[in-house]
């Protein structure tokens, strides 16, 4: 048997190298096209970016936001990890410990002089007639020492956003020379003042003023729900209480909705309706029927 390839054999075997060849020659023409268009766009990305940049510098904002970047760094989750949330809670745990400190640390009398000095003037500056409540602090059933408790009254009462807009200041007394007895009470004891008292809120009685220990150390769920501090709270529930004293009664101004600041003499502890927390009384709410001494 020959050893020599026919012609016909030849020929098929060339024809076949050559539709190799050309196979490779059409993959690495692709395969530079894809590469050129590749580094084509990469090129225009940095171009854009780059104008972005220049931009910026000349504007101070830029004529850009960011959004219309086109080469953005991958957004972090919205969503913050555990170990975040943590940190935000206890963030927020010790601002309001912060708060409640501030609102019931010890006054010296300079300190005492200067809130009244500011309470006077504004309401002297009120429009209406100056007078002073003078008030009592005392204690029923078991709630610990009543200092913080004091200082915290003084602060909330003497402050220019409350009743000094309604022509009133207030300054502590003692036994006996009172116009009013502000008494910080153990739930349970509530009802000892009155039955209309509930031992789940603050209640006010002839001039007895007194504040539930149990909403005092812990407010009402809904309020901090709404983002409201337990020294916001307190605040809210001294000058309410203290405005019945004044001539006020419950809910007399409804609420306004749309997240407004709700009345002062609304029923916060219980309810929010449409409002928002507020321990501060509203300008229809600044008037008192009250007649004390010359402040």
């Amino acid at each position: 048997m020959s050893t020599t390839r026919s012609p016909r054999r030849h020929v098929r075997a060339r024809r076949r190298r050559i539709y190799r060849i050309r196979r490779a020659v059409v993959a690495c023409a692709c395969l530079l096209l894809v590469l050129g268009v590749t580094l084509s766009a990469r090129g225009a990305l940095r171009a854009l970016n780059a104008l972005h940049e220049q931009a910026a510098a000349h504007t101070g904002s830029g004529i850009w936001s960011s959004a219309m970047s086109p080469y953005r760094a991958p957004e972090r989750n919205a969503s913050p990890s555990p170990a975040e949330q943590t940190l935000t809670e206890d963030e927020h745990t010790r601002k309001q410990r912060e708060e409640i400190a501030a609102l019931g640390a010890a006054l010296t009398d300079a300190q005492r002089n200067e809130i009244y000095a500011k309470a006077k003037q504004t309401a002297q500056s009120s429009g209406a007639l100056p007078t002073r409540m003078t008030y009592c602090i005392a204690s029923r059933g078991n709630v610990g020492s009543v200092d913080h408790f004091a200082n915290t009254v003084y602060r909330a009462l003497n402050d220019v956003r409350g009743w000094p807009r309604a022509g009133v200041v207030f300054a502590q007394g003692q036994d006996g020379q009172c116009d009013v007895t502000i008494t910080l009470a153990e739930a349970k004891e509530l009802p000892s003042f009155s039955a209309g008292c509930s031992e789940e809120y603050s209640c006010r009685v002839g001039n007895d003023v007194i504040i539930n220990k149990k909403r005092w150390d812990g407010a009402v769920q809904h309020w901090l729900d709404a983002g409201a501090t337990l020294a916001q709270y307190r605040t809210m529930v001294i000058n309410h209480e203290v405005g019945h004293a004044l001539g006020h009664i419950d809910n007399e101004t409804p609420c306004g909705g749309n997240k407004q600041s709700a009345p002062l003499m609304q029923e916060q502890s219980m309810f929010l309706k449409e409002c928002s927390p507020n321990p501060w009384p509203l300008d229809g709410e600044l008037w008192s029927t009250f007649v004390g001494s010359e402040p």
